[in-house]
């Protein structure tokens, strides 16, 4: 009867710990949302003068993020994507997965000669800072802190110069 009262004590201590990390899972969800709608609300905020002149105007669509664990429509990484138009030119921030290892896609149309250049955000946990990465072929540009000067600098490339 022993074998079975350890065999007892550890389904419990098994459910409590599957209890958990179910718990552990989903306030990690609830953290990775917050920090995009921060992304979000910052962005907007760099952005407000433009949005204030008309030049610029932002649009939210429910997007469901990837990972290897939750490959399709069953993924609980319920989030939203951001867009906005630069004149011809669109920026959209797509979350592509959620959690400590995941990734904010930043792609704007126009700053290459293939029409197309991709970034990717990560969130640095030690110090709640977003990381900027450039996409390069298959070798990633070392990570800058994305500020409003980078991301202006940045989206500054996919507006024509002309001498005013």
């Amino acid at each position: 009867m022993d074998e079975i009262q350890r065999l007892s004590e550890l389904l419990v201590a098994n459910q409590r710990y599957e209890e958990q990390k179910h718990q552990r899972f989903h306030d990690d969800l609830a953290q990775w949302n917050v920090s995009i709608d921060a992304l979000y609300e910052q962005v907007q905020t760099w952005l407000k003068p433009l949005a204030d002149a008309g030049q610029t105007s932002f649009e939210y669509e429910p997007h469901l993020a990837q990972s290897k664990g939750y490959p399709d429509e069953n993924s609980p990484f319920r989030t939203r994507r951001m867009s906005f138009y630069l004149g011809t030119h669109t920026v959209a921030f797509v979350p592509d997965a959620m959690g400590t290892k995941g990734q904010v896609s930043i792609s704007v149309s126009g700053l290459s000669l293939h029409g197309q250049e991709k970034y990717t955000l990560l969130l640095d946990a030690g110090r709640h800072d977003w990381m900027l990465r450039k996409t390069v072929g298959v070798k990633d540009a070392e990570p800058v802190a994305f500020t409003a000067d980078c991301f202006g600098k940045l989206l500054q490339g996919v507006v024509p110069r002309r001498d005013v």
